[in-house]
């Protein structure tokens, strides 16, 4: 069939053959929407109800479900990010392609035909699939991890003159590096773990030196049990004992730039060199940038092609944030700008 397929090809003109690239990469990607779901669903996505039954099909074909707690309807694509969006499922797989090969906000909506704001919108929303469908950061008594933290400028990147908080700093142009002597309290700590499994997690702790809290709150689940190696930061001794480690190595700031926590200070170079295309992201968004480093770091270890499972991930997945909760989302770390 292939070879009739081809035959049939070579005889078009290239416009013709553009064309057809262009239906069946369509094809393809309504393909991996439609079957979103094989089978009966486990559940309604609706109330969370087992209790769904046969109804009918949709215009398309697909098949429909009901669920007999709340009365509603749906199909294996209601509330994925396909379903929810008047794009059809072929621009969010062009919009995924792209991305992966880092092409801008602004080639993005050339790419894809809209506007700036809905290439943004875009963003945040293919980050929030991707954070959805990373793998979970395995600990245990039998593995051995590394943690460290690495500080980024803050970065109040957007249109501050329409922000409600405004401008309290004089601006770093281009994504600039914040010059000042120590660990500035307008720089973010970002907490990194790297595991010899070769697992990756990177989140948010704090502003500056983070405190025994943040740390609390932002290694809670991901060292429990683990053999964990720090550097001579006091505040893991403090912490890491109440989290269940195994153990915990703590390697003096000189020895530990020598290499003696080299997965996660190598882990750290490669954040940075994903961030630096982007010119500075903000520190409203930081977060999901993460997700979307930590997702391309699982890619890297997997066998499968990056573009059908980010396609096959957005057909299934989907986000809970809207347009107005991006919009009213509270600047982190506010409180620092507040107190001065």
């Amino acid at each position: 069939m292939l070879d009739m397929i081809l035959q049939e090809a070579r005889s078009l003109t290239v416009a013709e053959k553009r064309q057809l690239v262009e239906a069946v990469r369509a094809l393809i990607a309504d393909e991996m929407a439609s079957g979103a779901a094989p089978g009966e669903p486990a559940r309604c996505p609706r109330c969370g109800s087992p209790e769904v039954t046969r109804k009918g099909r949709s215009a398309d074909g697909r098949q429909r479900w009901r669920c007999k707690s709340c009365g509603r309807t749906f199909s294996a694509r209601t509330g994925s990010v396909v379903a929810m969006s008047k794009l059809p499922a072929s621009t969010w797989a062009d919009y995924a392609e792209g991305t992966l090969a880092g092409e801008s906000l602004r080639e993005l909506a050339r790419r894809c035909g809209v506007c700036l704001r809905t290439s943004w919108f875009m963003r945040m929303r293919l980050f929030e699939v991707m954070g959805a469908a990373l793998q979970p950061f395995r600990s245990g008594p039998t593995v051995s991890c590394q943690v460290d933290g690495t500080y980024l400028s803050e970065s109040l990147a957007g249109n501050r003159e329409r922000s409600r908080t405004g401008m309290p700093r004089r601006p770093h142009r281009n994504g600039r590096a914040v010059r000042a002597r120590g660990i500035s309290r307008e720089k973010v700590c970002v907490v990194c773990a790297a595991n010899d499994l070769g697992d990756e997690f990177a989140a948010v702790c704090g502003r500056g030196r983070p405190t025994d809290a943040e740390l609390r709150a932002s290694l809670a689940g991901v060292v429990d049990g683990s053999w964990v190696s720090t550097d001579d930061h006091s505040a893991y001794a403090r912490v890491l004992p109440a989290l269940g480690v195994s153990e915990h190595v703590a390697t003096a700031s000189r020895a530990a730039r020598n290499g003696e926590l080299g997965l996660v200070n190598a882990m750290h170079q490669r954040l940075r060199i994903f961030l630096e295309p982007f010119h500075g992201v903000s520190t409203r968004w930081l977060g999901r940038y993460l997700d979307c480093f930590r997702w391309l770091e699982q890619a890297r270890h997997s066998d499968a092609d990056r573009g059908d499972t980010l396609s096959g991930q957005v057909a299934r997945g989907s986000y809970g944030s809207t347009r107005r909760d991006l919009i009213d989302m509270p600047q982190p770390l506010w409180d620092y700008w507040e107190a001065r």
